[in-house]
This record gives C-alpha cells, sequence and structure tokens, in this order.
C-alpha cells in the first residue's frame, strides 16, 4: 500500500507517528476546512506525526551553518516531500496556511485522543507528540484495522487543572515560568511519560532556544544524543 511506503521512508527521518484514514470521513465533519479528494469517493489520507524520536534524528541532519528561521519546519517539509518521491498528492502543513484543524484531524483519523486539556493523547506516547502534516494520495482508501485507543485517565484531576493553570498565565516563549506551566499539563498526564521529550527539545519547543539546538546539533555529532 502506498501509505505503507510511504510511512517507512518518513519513519527512518524520525517522523515515526502515521495514521492513514479516508478523507471523506474527515470532510463529513470538517465543515470550512475540507481536504482535497482528488476527485475520489474515498481519497487515502495520511496524518504525520512524531514522538521523541524525531528530535535525535532532526539534530543529526542539521547543518549548523543554516540559517532558516525554523529549521524544524523545513527538515519536516523536505522529508515529507522526498517521502511522496513523485507520487501525486496534496500536502497540508500544521505550519504552514491554509491551517487545519491537525487536532482534530488525529481525533477523526485515529491516531490520537483529543482530550478535555486540549491535548492529543497517544495510546503509546500520551501527550508527547507533535502533529505535522497532513498528505492526501491519489488512492483509494483500502480497508483499514481500527487505531488503537489511547488508556482512560482522570483528566478532570490531572491534566485539566494544569491546562487551567496555564491558560490563566497565558503564553510567553521568553518567560519560562509561563511556558514551563504549558509544559506541566503534559507532564500531568499519566500516559506515555517513558516518552517525554528531553530537556534540550522542551527548550527548543518551548522556549525558542536556539542554543538549545545547537547543544542537541553538537551532541548527536558526538553521539550522545540530546
Amino acid at each position: 500500500m502506498i501509505s505503507d511506503r510511504f510511512a517507512a521512508r518518513v519513519a527512518a527521518a524520525g517522523l515515526d507517528l502515521i495514521q492513514a484514514f479516508a478523507v471523506s470521513d474527515w470532510n463529513d465533519v470538517a465543515g470550512e476546512h475540507r481536504l482535497p479528494d482528488l476527485g475520489r469517493a474515498r481519497a487515502l489520507a495520511v496524518i504525520v506525526g512524531n514522538s521523541r524520536a524525531l528530535w535525535p534524528r532532526f539534530a543529526a541532519a542539521l547543518d549548523p551553518a543554516q540559517t532558516h528561521p525554523d529549521p524544524l519546519d523545513r527538515y519536516v517539509e523536505r522529508v515529507i516531500e522526498d517521502a511522496i518521491d513523485g507520487a501525486r498528492a496534496e500536502i497540508r502543513y500544521a505550519h504552514r496556511p491554509p491551517y487545519l484543524p491537525m487536532q482534530r484531524i488525529a481525533a477523526v483519523a485515529g491516531l490520537a485522543e483529543l482530550r478535555p486539556s486540549h491535548l492529543c493523547v497517544h495510546p503509546v506516547h500520551g501527550p508527547w507528540i507533535a502533529v505535522r502534516a497532513v498528505v492526501v494520495f491519489d488512492a483509494d482508501t483500502p480497508d483499514l484495522p481500527a487505531p488503537a485507543a489511547a488508556a482512560p485517565c482522570d483528566c478532570a484531576h490531572g491534566c485539566l487543572p494544569a491546562f487551567e493553570r496555564a491558560a490563566a498565565g497565558g503564553w510567553d516563549p521568553d518567560d519560562e515560568t509561563t511556558w514551563r506551566a504549558w509544559v506541566a499539563v503534559r507532564d500531568a498526564c499519566p500516559i506515555g511519560r517513558a516518552s517525554r521529550y528531553s530537556e534540550l527539545q522542551l527548550r527548543y519547543h518551548y522556549g525558542k532556544d536556539r542554543s538549545a539546538l545547537m547543544a542537541a546539533v553538537e551532541a548527536a555529532r558526538r553521539g550522545r544524543g540530546g
């Protein structure tokens, strides 16, 4: 299946979370945020995400001399576009307009459940994931197995109070207190704690700390991870 070949290629680069689904399943509930169907009643789509597996592969591939303002987004684009390998497809990136409700798409596709705290919770990695893109292929959707569901947990007494505290404090990547409060929302979820992002990854994703990225690149060069 075309999605299996695509999944193998992107997983090798760290985009290790892939879930195939029918575009029509999303478009039935999408409102104004419909996906292209390339003229097919049940066009095949895949939603692409990652666990912490992306970070070391991205760091190892990054040229420290590059000047792109967001090298991670550029890396994701390059990996996905190379993995399509000439197939007819439409890509919608999370970081580029037209912006789509990627968390809702992930829930409809079965990649992760959208919880009351606005976390996408994966059955293995919990909230320690990111959703990067949706790719629609010029192919019909085959019969697909039912996706696994995340374990139930008490969101009302765990991540939801943490979310309310973080929301009350606002958001400022230059203020470590505020972004640490948002990290605490993920930390409050009991699922997937072994998949928690590294400290360097947290500092880069939340605090936009370029020095954390350069430290990860150096660690990758020395074979120490990061």
